[in-house]
């Protein structure tokens, strides 16, 4: 018996040894479909992820580990040994967290998903070493992927991470995170071929301005897109944003601005999608309602700004969020916000501040598939 089908005998035979141990690495719900691993320690049992081989949910932590110790010795792992048993996991969606991961592994860990029915996949605070990570071959298939998040994922050397993920993905797209990536731009050679995009997150890249954002011109093709979340992207007005998706012909119904630098000028001439239906602009130090809003608007988002009383908005079926404002808090807080608050609510608002952690418009996913790979990808050798 070859080496792969000795461990996919052992995963296998190991989810019929119940009840696991308290102790264990990795946690299975009662149903078995939601694992999640924990290697924060020293010396971590990667040996538990066999936990996760029937589960449809897998979210895995590295605990900053090198996963170097995965690498096939001798070459390149042969993924198709496994197809079979790749194809039976029930694996829909995968998260891999914290971890420093050599470019062939994630090119072995990509290649090896392709064989299986997952959906989602997120990669958190990734440090991937051994550049570059190798485009997807003519030879290899592609990911059909529903939703792909990458938040803080870097790449040694200069290569194009991002772009490297994304020729293994098919068109059908429908959500997309690159959060926290470095991006100067908004990444239109990327998005390009996602015509069915539905959601967009491009948080947390204050390169990207708001030139970048009327600039991409990519966005006229998006005309599925509903959800957009530009927070902490150094945009500077309502009027520009405005004039942004104006030009760009944008149905978005969901709009996340929060945590940008809005100046004080005043409202310009310009309509808003007719679809927007909610728009987020907390943490901003605004003191007033904005006068130039969208209409129509379902919900507007003005938490942890400096208003120094309860707003009133002409259409009376907007639902305003407002915690963390100053007449919310206490009196002696509220006072000291008030006097930095100021009275005068001409124009639109004042200046940002620190970009927040998480979004409604942000996703977690997890999945199964790394597990294979993790565990045994020496022995596909």
């Amino acid at each position: 018996m070859v080496p792969w089908q000795r461990l996919s005998l052992l995963l296998l035979s190991s989810l019929l040894v119940l009840p696991w141990p308290s102790s264990a690495t990795c946690i299975l719900d009662e149903e078995g479909d939601n694992c999640f691993c924990n290697f924060s320690t020293p010396e971590p049992n990667w040996n538990s992820l066999q936990m996760c081989l029937s589960s449809i949910e897998v979210e895995i932590h590295g605990g900053g580990h090198n996963l170097e110790i995965f690498l096939p010795k001798g070459g390149d792992a042969d993924i198709r040994k496994a197809a079979d048993l790749l194809r039976s996991l029930r694996l829909r969606r995968l998260k891999l967290k914290d971890a420093q991961v050599p470019a062939p592994l994630l090119y072995q860990l990509l290649q090896a998903l392709t064989y299986t029915r997952t959906q989602e996949l997120a990669l958190e605070d990734l440090g991937v070493s051994h550049p570059p990570l190798q485009p997807r071959s003519p030879g290899d298939e592609a990911l059909a992927l529903k939703a792909l998040k990458l938040n803080r994922v870097s790449l040694a050397g200069e290569s194009n991470l991002i772009a490297a993920i994304s020729t293994w993905l098919k068109p059908g797209l429908k959500t997309l995170s690159l959060t926290d990536s470095g991006l100067s731009n908004v990444p239109c050679s990327i998005l390009a071929p996602f015509k069915e995009l539905n959601s967009l997150d491009l948080s947390d890249n204050p390169e990207i301005g708001e030139s970048g954002l009327t600039a991409a011109l990519c966005l006229k093709e998006l005309q599925e897109l509903r959800e957009l979340a530009l927070r902490n992207t150094s945009l500077q007005s309502l009027g520009g944003v405005c004039r942004g998706l104006e030009a760009k012909g944008l149905k978005v119904q969901r709009l996340d601005i929060s945590y940008n630098e809005l100046s004080n000028a005043p409202s310009v001439q310009c309509t808003w999608p007719p679809t927007l239906t909610s728009l987020n602009l907390s943490h901003a130090k605004l003191r007033c309602v904005p006068k130039s809003l969208p209409h129509k608007l379902q919900q507007l988002v003005l938490s942890y700004n400096l208003l120094t009383k309860q707003p009133v908005l002409k259409d009376q079926g907007t639902e305003l969020v407002l915690e963390g404002n100053p007449f919310t808090q206490s009196s002696a807080l509220a006072r000291s916000r008030r006097e930095e608050a100021s009275e005068d609510c001409e124009g639109v608002p004042s200046r940002g501040s620190r970009p927040s952690v998480g979004s409604p418009l942000a996703f977690q996913v997890s999945g199964t598939a790394a597990l294979v790979l993790l565990c045994g990808v020496r022995g596909f050798a």
